[in-house]
């Protein structure tokens, strides 16, 4: 090789002494005379070799100051401390060849701005110790960890103002603690020094618990650091921050491809800025899925499962079961067979990838997670009502989340839609590449992957767009803000109502009872009528209040719905079972329909005949109470048993236990209570559910 310059190089390769003792004559450009010396050989990667201890230590900090630079999110302290803690005891399990439980505790103080995470992992030794610290320093190796680089201790060590860390391996346990470094980083006149590890007593609490393992405590004090302040999201709780960090950080495992999370626990403890303090139930490293947060989402796959068994049999596949239909979303996950399309396997995500695009795809391990929100609503109501974090701050939300190493990466991502731009927002998806590595801190991947993933997550929303039927409609009210025709008869006993009022309340007037004073199955019409009565005062059946029993022309009576706050006692649960869904209270206020129909039947036959005769209207009946289903209501209606658990988020009132809806045009009828089915329900909730099922199986 020749190196070409605008003057002859001293040297060519060729003119390299072979021999330490060589000297040879050379002569410069000019024919002055040169001396070539040799030198013993040495290592250009040695940090010290032969160099200036100023220079040295002034490359050191601008190289530490870089990769700082690449650490810009709130949860990165989070995210380095938990991912190192999960390494150390997932590498300890693989080196233990008895059983053993990993664990990891993390203890965040709101009050002294402090966040600690021990584990009870491998552990370091005193020579590991003095070197954590070292940037692009790792002892990790392995696609299996989720940290490799030697970055993230650097960071920890040098991006804040106090580490304490603690550690024990083969029975010998070291603490030391470190303090000024980002002061160190940041100094530009030479005045702070270079900060050094020294002992510092161990910390009590987990660390004391554990045989081998790590504690490292960080302490949020000085300027420039990020976070600086942890009451961002005003989350105070434990159950608040285990959410947060299952959305942010390691401790939002993704599996997708096929793997199982690990069964590391990882328990969480927050103290608040009073100095309350509470503990999450310790879990297992797993990603906060919405569908597992938001009650009443769908999976696609048994759609189509279902929709395909349909057509296989020669069914009518256009009948949605109720269980499938006005769901909060829909959400599926795929590996890398099933997205491609090979071996057998398939998706309903048809991606259109060039050949380079899908043997990137294929090299990488992608997987994917979707979840279709009906409306920005929902991602509102998951962050304010159910996470409970600060108004605004958005968490979980509409976007494209990378991952790698069974964990996310970086921030989300807007999905590139050019059509139907809005469902850009309503899509969560999760991308994960099993064999790829993001840059340096958490900044993100390199441009073909995030061009890929981009890709699959634009043909994902495509592919759920076709299924947006099957969710609630944004905007569409609901029955109690629904307004029926109110005839004169109506308004006239509303009226009677207002003028004539009878309400008896009082402290010790009635006896709480936990039976029904009729002691026997309903014969007649009226047997039916005591037996709901009887429900309504003894709270089985709860929020109706009777308006009318006088009959007027053909109908029964009129009733209304009034539910007044706390609503505890109408949702839903195991000592409730007939209650509503909680979501359905949005607002701390009564809930009140107006007045509307109710009608009495010994068998539900008696109303179908007379509505098909025309005696009686659907648009005038809210709601209809008989013993027995009978047979007929197949003539005109479709049913949706609210006894069925995949149902019961369809129930408005409480008690309820069927809802009609026209057969032919689907437009909902009226709500029945049939009480043969409620109290079969009561005694026996599984074997009801399953006759309930086989009855309306032919109809669905």
């Amino acid at each position: 090789m020749v190196f070409r310059s605008p003057h002859r190089a001293l040297l060519s390769i060729s003119d390299c002494p072979t021999h330490n003792s060589l000297q040879r004559r050379r002569f410069d450009w000019r024919g002055r005379l040169m001396t070539a010396s040799t030198f013993e050989a040495w290592d250009p990667l040695d940090a010290d070799a032969g160099a200036d201890p100023g220079i040295l230590i002034s490359a050191q900090k601008r190289e530490i100051a870089n990769i700082l630079r690449s650490y810009t999110g709130y949860y990165d302290l989070f995210s380095e401390l938990l991912q190192n803690a999960l390494d150390a005891v997932e590498r300890k399990a693989s080196n233990t060849s008895t059983d053993f439980q990993g664990k990891v505790w993390l203890e965040i103080d709101l009050k002294q701005h402090t966040v600690r995470v021990t584990d009870n992992g491998i552990g370091m030794s005193i020579d590991q110790m003095r070197q954590f610290l070292r940037p692009n320093f790792s002892f990790k190796a392995g696609p299996a960890t989720r940290g490799s680089k030697g970055v993230g201790a650097t960071y920890l060590g040098y991006g804040f103002n106090s580490l304490h860390v603690s550690s024990k391996q083969s029975g010998q346990s070291y603490s030391g603690i470190i303090e000024n470094g980002r002061h160190w980083v940041d100094d530009s006149t030479g005045t702070v020094s270079r900060p050094k590890i020294v002992a510092h007593p161990e910390p009590d609490g987990p660390f004391q618990l554990t045989q081998d393992g790590t504690s490292i405590c960080v302490r949020l004090v000085g300027e420039k650091i990020r976070p600086s302040n942890l009451a961002w999201y005003q989350a105070t709780t434990a159950e608040q921050w285990l959410a947060l960090l299952r959305i942010l950080t390691p401790v939002g495992g993704i599996y997708l491809n096929g793997s199982e999370p690990p069964t590391t626990q990882v328990e969480v403890r927050v103290t608040d800025a009073q100095g309350v303090t509470t503990t999450a139930e310790p879990t297992t490293p797993q990603y906060l899925y919405p569908h597992n947060l938001i009650a009443r989402s769908g999976d696609i796959r048994e759609y189509n499962a279902y929709v395909e068994k349909k057509l296989v049999s020669g069914a009518d596949a256009t009948k949605i079961p109720p269980k499938f239909l006005k769901l909060n979303g829909l959400w599926g996950q795929w590996g890398t067979d099933e997205l491609l399309r090979q071996n057998g396997k398939t998706s309903p995500i048809q991606m259109r990838l060039d050949p380079a695009e899908r043997a990137l795809a294929n090299d990488a391990g992608i997987s994917a997670y979707v979840y279709l929100a009906f409306s920005t609503e929902l991602w509102d109501t998951a962050n304010d009502s159910i996470l409970k974090l600060r108004k605004g701050a958005r968490v979980l939300h509409g976007g494209l989340q990378l991952a790698t190493r069974g964990m996310p990466q970086g921030g989300t991502l807007t999905i590139p839609m050019t059509n139907n731009i809005g469902f850009q927002n309503l899509a969560h998806i999760i991308i994960h590449f099993d064999n790829a590595e993001p840059d340096l801190g958490r900044k993100g991947f390199q441009p073909e992957y995030v061009a890929l993933a981009e890709k699959i997550a634009v043909s994902a929303v495509t592919a759920f767009r076709r299924r947006y039927h099957l969710l609630r409609k944004p905007g569409v009210a609901k029955i109690f803000s629904d307004e029926l025709k109110v005839d004169q008869w109506i308004k006239q006993q509303v009226q009677h109502e207002t003028e004539h009022a009878l309400i008896i309340k009082g402290a010790g007037l009635f006896m709480p009872t936990e039976e029904l004073p009729i002691r026997s199955e309903p014969l007649v019409e009226q047997d039916v009528v005591a037996v709901f009565n009887q429900m309504l005062s003894s709270g089985l059946v709860r929020g109706v209040q009777l308006i009318a029993s006088s009959q007027y022309n053909q109908y029964d009576g009129l009733y209304r719905v009034k539910m007044d706050p706390p609503f505890d006692k109408y949702v839903k649960s195991i000592s409730n079972p007939l209650g509503i869904d909680a979501e359905m209270f949005t607002k701390d206020e009564t809930y009140q329909t107006v007045v509307k129909v109710l009608e009495y039947k010994y068998n539900l036959d008696g109303l179908i005949e007379e509505l098909q005769s025309g005696v009686k209207d659907t648009n005038d009946i809210g709601l209809a109470v008989a013993w027995s289903m009978g047979t007929k209501w197949r003539e005109m209606f479709d049913v949706t048993s609210l006894l069925d658990d995949d149902n019961a988020h369809h129930r408005q009132i409480h008690g309820t236990t069927h809802s009609f809806a026209h057969s032919v045009s689907g437009v909902h009828a009226f709500e029945a209570v049939i009480l043969h089915d409620l109290v079969s329900y009561l005694k026996d909730p599984v074997a009801e559910v399953a006759r309930q099922r086989q009855m309306l199986d032919d109809d669905n």
